[in-house]
């Protein structure tokens, strides 16, 4: 016979708290593990206002999280060529532990 399945809500603030402490944990573990505090980097091509509302949520919640952030902002005009050059800079910098594109 087959199994019924009952929904069950979901509390996203709930979830997203918890998230958000255990990143901060995890976070303070590493910086006293390694001596550094890990680094988000955003890069951000225009000024489309989705995503100009998107990569400063992301940066607010790293500094809730405990997480330095950098921001590249970029001309529209940008080429293929400026942009892989900018992330390249930000894949060799030892300060930055990820980038948002």
């Amino acid at each position: 016979m087959p199994r019924t399945r009952t929904a069950r809500l979901m509390d996203g603030t709930s979830l997203a708290r918890r998230t958000v402490e255990r990143s901060v944990a995890t976070a303070a573990a590493f910086a006293q593990q390694t001596g550094v505090e890990p680094c988000l980097a955003t890069v951000l091509v225009g000024d489309d206002p989705a995503s100009v509302t998107y990569v400063r949520m992301k940066r607010a919640r790293c500094e809730k999280a405990g997480i330095r952030s950098r921001h590249l902002a970029l001309p529209s005009t940008t080429t293929t060529a400026e942009l892989v050059d900018a992330l390249t800079a930000l894949s060799q910098d030892p300060d930055v532990y990820g980038t948002l594109l």
